[in-house]
């Protein structure tokens, strides 16, 4: 399938923030209850030791993702403490006020506007990362996020939950319009606003499938990815893992890169 950048609704500045942090509140509780990026965990975690790299700096964290399950899966086995800083473009403070207080403090946030597309030179290099948002930048800004990583020498995962096909459109509509519909009243944090607008006047319904239905034709394919990293200046300076991880629900898009060890002189 070629990549058509379509609008999604939640990308305008002039969504209203009830019903955009109602889809992220969502989108949220979905990626917790499926637990779809336990697939990449190996991945993460071995750039991580590899990187010596473990403070996640999270873009795009929309609700916060799936950085509860992240961190639960990462502080197993490990004697390193977990940490992850969120940010969005827009964002969702009630939320990451939620995950913070549920990760007891491993997991912070930034409570002004961050863009990854053009990260504050302040930010922390950490290990990047990208949990179901690099779909939202057109090539051109995708790729710089990528040089902007290598030029500042940071490791950075980029990882999709879905894959790009006709089946994923159709069952992702079928399932966000009946998971939406049943599950709602569990999302926390809970929110009266999140009803109205689910079951009274269904804007988040609407809006969730037809953004979802757009992210899949937005998605970059593992022949993108490698594309898009073979253009940036330095690239052979880093270590490059791109493909897809399986899982029950699905696959598991990723994109993962970090500085080369250097080599030991002669």
């Amino acid at each position: 399938m070629p990549r058509l950048h379509l609008f999604e609704i939640e990308d305008f500045p002039w969504y209203p923030a009830v019903i955009r942090e109602g889809q992220t509140d969502f989108l949220r509780f979905m990626m917790q209850t499926f637990d779809v990026f336990r697939a990449v965990i190996p991945h993460l975690r071995e750039a991580q030791q590899k990187s010596d790299r473990h403070h996640l700096v999270d873009f795009c964290s929309g609700g916060g993702g799936s950085m509860l399950l992240i961190r639960k899966h990462l502080k197993q086995d490990s004697k390193t403490p977990f940490r992850a800083t969120l940010s969005d473009l827009y964002p969702n403070i009630k939320a990451f006020e939620y995950v913070q207080k549920a990760s007891n403090g491993d997991i912070d946030f930034k409570t002004t506007p961050v863009d990854a597309a053009n990260p504050p030179a302040d930010t922390p290099q950490g290990f990047w990362t990208i949990f179901n948002g690099f779909h939202h930048f057109r090539p051109a800004q995708a790729q710089q996020i990528l040089a902007t990583a290598v030029e500042r020498k940071t490791p950075i995962g980029i990882f999709e939950p879905i894959d790009k096909s006709l089946f994923q459109i159709i069952i992702n509509t079928i399932v966000l319009l009946v998971l939406m519909l049943v599950l709602t009243p569990f999302v926390r944090p809970f929110k009266w606003s999140r009803l109205l607008f689910t079951y009274l006047v269904p804007v988040i319904p609407l809006c969730t499938i037809w953004d979802g239905f757009v992210s899949v034709l937005r998605l970059y394919t593992p022949k993108d990815l490698r594309q898009m990293v073979s253009a940036i200046p330095e690239t052979e300076a880093y270590e490059w893992k791109i493909g897809k991880a399986r899982h029950m629900f699905g696959t598991v898009i990723y994109l993962i890169g970090y500085s080369k060890p250097a080599k030991l002189p002669m």
